[in-house]
């Protein structure tokens, strides 16, 4: 098979690698989502380098058919949940196997999607609808941590939200946003992406520049790109007895005003993943993913769309390999 492999911070080589083999689901791969997190594994930001070394084959977002496994399931297209929590511990038993201390990550902890095939535990194998383009499964893992950040975050119908950033998560938050009837301004600093997303209709406004925004007060603000700079802007935004949700990772710590934090009871939140339930809640919504989010690249040239993406050279949010 064919295997992108991570074998240093910017560094990805094609190799030809035997099929995977042992127990489980083996998986003919049929596109793979790149994420802001594979984009930080590649270059080796300082919250990667204290998680992951290469080598590593990344790819968490994974759509692909089932070849060999139950008969149930075999010839199924599958989307996979990406995280394989311990089962047993407090968090796992209360509910919550998406925060597990010891869960195990696809791309990270095993091999990823970033493969023509891929092999993983059963239970991480959920089938997609039928008559879906197969390539929207791999849409599967970010419009569930778009979901469970929407979730968290509670919107009142009606309500006004800011989103900072308009990538793959911004989009689909201010998607999400959009259909629970908030009026939603976006904050992008990629003018081409900006004007994009506007023409999408996915906000009532876009904001090219971070620092234009905040003229008016939200009740939420969701930041999906998680940088100091973007929680001190987002807090700042933040009305009085406002929420506002951190789903982006794109940096290890912030500084907060806690004056103004306390005294406006301003409330902030964090984000992580989805529970297994949140996954298989968002698979009926793949088919409604405005597709002009997505751009569909040739996986045999995964590291040019690497390199295409942090350049910005992608205007579209989304961006997915297809075997």
């Amino acid at each position: 098979m064919r295997a992108w492999v991570l074998q240093d911070y910017g560094s990805l080589s094609l190799e030809e690698r035997p099929l995977p083999e042992g127990p489980g689901l083996l998986l003919r791969v049929v596109a793979t989502g790149v994420c802001g997190s594979d984009l930080s594994a590649y270059k080796g930001t300082p919250a990667m380098r204290a998680r992951w070394r290469p080598p590593l084959i990344l790819g968490h977002e994974v759509a692909g058919i089932v070849e060999e496994g139950p008969e149930a399931l075999l010839g199924r297209a599958v989307a996979l949940y990406p995280a394989l929590p311990c089962g047993v511990c407090e968090t796992c038993q209360a509910g919550r196997p998406h925060l597990c201390p010891s869960r195990r990550h696809l791309g990270f902890h095993y091999p990823g999607g970033l493969a023509s095939w891929i092999r993983v535990p059963e239970g991480l194998a959920y089938p997609l609808p039928e008559g879906l383009p197969l390539w929207k499964g791999a849409l599967a893992e970010p419009l569930a941590v778009a979901w469970h950040a929407v979730r968290r975050a509670g919107p009142e119908p009606g309500g006004k939200a800011l989103v900072l950033g308009g990538g793959a998560m911004g989009a689909l938050v201010a998607w999400l946003l959009q259909r629970e009837g908030t009026v939603v301004h976006l904050v992008e600093p990629n003018p081409y992406r900006a004007r994009k997303l506007l023409r999408l209709g996915l906000a009532q406004e876009a904001v090219p520049k971070g620092e234009e925004a905040g003229r008016e007060a939200y009740p939420l603000v969701m930041d999906t790109v998680g940088l100091q700079a973007t929680l001190a802007q987002g807090l700042r935004a933040l009305a009085p007895g406002g929420k506002a949700v951190v789903v982006g990772l794109a940096g290890t710590e912030g500084a907060l005003d806690l004056q103004d934090l306390v005294l406006k009871e301003k409330h902030l939140f964090g984000s992580y993943l989805f529970t297994p339930e949140e996954f298989q809640e968002i698979l009926p919504l793949l088919d409604e993913v405005p597709e002009d989010l997505v751009y569909l690249w040739p996986a045999e040239n995964a590291d040019q769309a690497f390199l295409a993406l942090l350049e910005g050279r992608i205007a579209e949010p989304k961006l997915v390999l297809v075997w």
